[in-house]
């Protein structure tokens, strides 16, 4: 029996009937005990119950010899931020994972707030805190980066501690390499591009895949043998005209058989919600993730999560792609020009080689020339130096009537046959003196940035071809005008109608500086035709001139976006395209 149920006893033979004086953690016990009992049990009560009484006060009250008579109420609770205990740390700042394709960097911790830029899917981050500074629209709670910027959890990205990632994260980008992935260009026409891995018996209907299992029995012997059965075709796109799907031949207003009819992007579409996405043409590219298998078959995943036939796709290559060009322009040297008292200066004059100042020169065709001067004083016939070779310029001499621009090592170029890149003597209206800016002349195809009225990098470019300045169609020439860089991309698909060339598509295009509505400097990896205009009206810049231009320009890019948009406290280069472009 308890102490508390044998005082109990004691105090009912006493002539109590609850336990009521005692403290309030017991009020619950209110035994009920009948009012005589047997004298030797009442003094053997007594007994017990004053050792019960004198444990019990030593237990509950701490040592006070005193009966649940006596006990006092406790006092009255204090205010909890008085004197309290400070709360225990948070713990370290957490580390974002970012799981959506593109997410959205706030200024605030509020959706309505102006976008700073985005991050990309498996990109990782270092928040500023431990635990997300609010939930307004936001179940997960909002982390502000350590960079700058608000994201959210939970919808965008995943708060995690440690090194282990969440998931494992898509391809990042590789800033030391020529082009930031793997890109591979579609090999075929009609390729089947799927939302998600296909299942056997869909790729039998969308690619001509024969399931394993389900080959015709072998013929019985003396049986005559049956022509082997052929991969069904993969489907063709259905076409579609500007007012909706072509119509059939025969009908009233049906197309011409004879007459090409140019696919769209829009004719390419597969179902909606079907597992076929799409449909390719040959010669577009993509930016390759990693190879993925389902039994014997094997595609490639892209960046965007589509699904690609293996064998549908070159082999993905990174920094040499294609017809990527190794061509590259010149970093300048910032020191002074040396005064070598050039003008019409001889050919063997020449400049210290302490770096490349303007201007200087690039051969425009692998059949020129480069001449030296001759016993007789007239200019020789030499070799043919390359390509787009570069040269320093440090004079102009004439020789019976032919001009020729002079090297630093004495040879000779006709100006013809080269570009030729000069220092501008004067800031555009409107760009500050120590302002980054970009000038791209049309009519030379060149480009050179500036620090003020300092030269900093030269390069040749390709902008937009003029086939036909009387045809709107055919006249995709550059804008020209005093822009601002309204936003920078690492990558950016870029993809269109053109009703001369076709549908294009190459996703992921490296280094993208927009600066006039969707006209951009970007990198482009698919030519080599930089100082001719090729482009559909954006700036071409070959993959080492993009990397070093993007790196150079303004706004910068905060460590792990892969976006950005220009801010006060981050402005933007000022971009001057002028000039007239030339015809072809």
């Amino acid at each position: 029996m308890s102490c508390i149920r044998v005082l109990a006893k004691a105090r009912a033979a006493d002539g109590e009937v609850a336990f009521d004086s005692a403290p309030s953690a017991f009020h619950s016990l209110r035994p009920v005990m009948p009012r005589h009992l047997d004298p030797r049990l009442h003094a053997l009560a007594l007994a017990l119950a004053a050792s019960c009484v004198a444990s019990f006060t030593v237990v509950a009250c701490g040592g006070a010899e005193e009966s649940p008579d006596a006990y006092e109420a406790p006092p009255e609770p204090v205010d909890a931020n008085v004197d309290a205990a400070p709360p225990p740390p948070p713990g370290p700042p957490k580390r974002l994972f970012a799981k959506r394709y593109v997410v959205r960097v706030f200024a605030r911790a509020d959706r309505d707030s102006e976008r700073l830029g985005y991050l990309r899917a498996g990109s990782t981050h270092m928040a500023r805190t431990h635990d997300p500074i609010g939930t307004e629209r936001c179940a997960g709670g909002w982390y502000e980066l350590e960079v700058g910027g608000f994201v959210c959890s939970g919808r965008d990205v995943t708060a995690f501690e440690g090194r282990r990632l969440p998931a494992r994260p898509p391809a990042q980008p590789d800033f030391e390499a020529e082009l930031p992935y793997r890109y591979a260009r579609s090999r075929r026409e009609n390729l089947a591009v799927y939302r998600r891995v296909p299942t056997d018996e869909e790729a039998a209907i969308y690619e001509g895949y024969r399931i394993p299992g389900m080959e015709p029995p072998p013929a019985e012997e003396g049986a005559p043998a049956e022509a082997a059965p052929v991969e069904a075709p993969a489907p063709e796109p259905e076409i579609m005209t500007a007012s909706g799907p072509a119509e059939t031949a025969g009908e009233e207003g049906a197309l011409d058989p004879a007459e090409p009819v140019v696919p769209t992007l829009a004719s390419l579409e597969g179902e909606r919600g079907g597992v076929l996405m799409r449909r390719t043409l040959r010669g577009f590219i993509f930016a390759v993730d990693r190879d993925v298998r389902a039994g014997p078959r094997r595609y490639w995943r892209t960046l965007s999560n589509e699904i690609i036939p293996y064998s549908g796709l070159d082999r993905p290559r990174s920094s040499t792609f294609i017809t990527s060009s190794g061509f590259s322009g010149a970093i300048l040297s910032r020191e002074p020009v040396p005064d070598a008292g050039l003008g019409d200066a001889d050919a063997g004059v020449t400049l210290p080689t302490s770096g490349v100042h303007l201007p200087i020169g690039f051969v425009m065709s692998s059949k020129v020339n480069q001449f030296t001067v001759g016993r007789d004083g007239r200019p020789r016939r030499g070799r043919t130096p390359g390509y787009h070779h570069m040269f320093q310029i440090t004079g102009e001499i004439d020789s019976r009537g032919t001009p020729y621009v002079t090297t630093n090592d004495g040879r000779l170029f006709r100006p013809e046959d080269v570009r030729i890149l000069r220092a501008a003597t004067e800031r555009p209206e409107g760009v500050g003196e120590n302002d980054k800016w970009i000038d791209i002349d049309l009519s030379t195809q060149t480009l050179i940035a500036y620090e003020g009225l300092t030269p900093v990098f030269a390069t040749l470019v390709s902008t937009g071809r003029v086939r036909d300045p009387d045809d709107p169609l055919r006249d995709m020439r550059t804008p020209t005008g005093l822009f601002r860089i309204t936003s920078k991309h690492v990558t950016h698909t870029m993809d269109g109608d053109h009703a001369a060339d076709g549908p294009y598509s190459i996703e992921d295009v490296p280094y993208v500086m927009y600066f006039q509505l969707a006209y951009a400097l970007h990198s482009a990896f698919w030519h080599d035709g930089f100082g001719r205009p090729r482009s559909h009206g954006c700036v071409n810049l070959s993959p080492h001139d993009a990397r070093w231009l993007f790196q150079w320009a303004g706004p910068t890019l905060p460590t792990g976006w892969h976006a950005v948009f220009p801010r006060p406290e981050n402005p933007a280069t000022w971009v001057n395209v002028r000039g007239e472009t030339p015809e072809g």
